[in-house]
């Protein structure tokens, strides 16, 4: 995850204001996702959960384990702003599909991918997330993916992104709601007129 530094508070700024790009996932990013992850499960703020436990952890582990294998399709935000033309990673957008004897918190189908996606904290209100899954959605339909599914835990303040970008509620559970975006139908996506 992007951090900071104590004496790289200036770099911080400098990111926030600098601009994005959009780059696909690859094999080479598997830690940089499992750094998103752990975003997404301590999406509070509060450390519920180490990188250690996430890792362990059979539910959570699937999102990244072995990544990248056949099917799996992401996306990292990168700040195109960084020293020496260093494109530092800043937040990822990436799908996954799920057997349904091992399913994720979202699972709605062995054909529909779960999404995962997470922006490092000083990045956050920039409009990088919306960004993100605006590329993705994009990808995913040029594959041939018709709908996408996430689990967002209640009181998560993403759900309102996701809403606002057409995820409807698939289901609802004691501590999560189950959403879907169909791309068959929604103008996320799609190609600009």
């Amino acid at each position: 995850m992007v951090h900071a530094h104590r004496e790289g508070h200036e770099l911080a700024e400098q990111v926030r204001q600098g601009p994005v790009g959009v780059r696909p996932a690859g094999p080479e990013d598997a830690e940089f996702l499992v750094d998103m992850l752990l975003q997404c499960v301590n999406w509070s703020g509060e450390e519920r959960y180490t990188r250690k436990q996430v890792l362990k952890d059979k539910a959570t582990s699937l999102y990244v384990a072995g990544w990248q294998r056949e099917g799996d399709l992401g996306l990292i935000a990168v700040d195109l702003a960084g020293p020496s033309g260093l494109q530092i990673p800043i937040g990822a957008a990436w799908l996954r599909r799920f057997p349904a004897r091992n399913p994720g918190f979202g699972f709605v189908a062995e054909d529909v991918p779960e999404l995962a996606m997470a922006v490092a904290p000083h990045q956050r209100g920039r409009g990088i997330g919306a960004g993100l899954l605006r590329s993705l959605a994009t990808k995913a339909r040029e594959q041939g993916i018709e709908r996408i599914s996430l689990s967002v835990e209640h009181g998560n303040p993403a759900k309102d992104l996701y809403t606002s970008l057409g995820f409807t509620t698939y289901s609802e559970q004691e501590k999560a709601t189950t959403l879907v975006l169909d791309l068959r139908t929604s103008p996320l996506g799609q190609p600009a007129r």
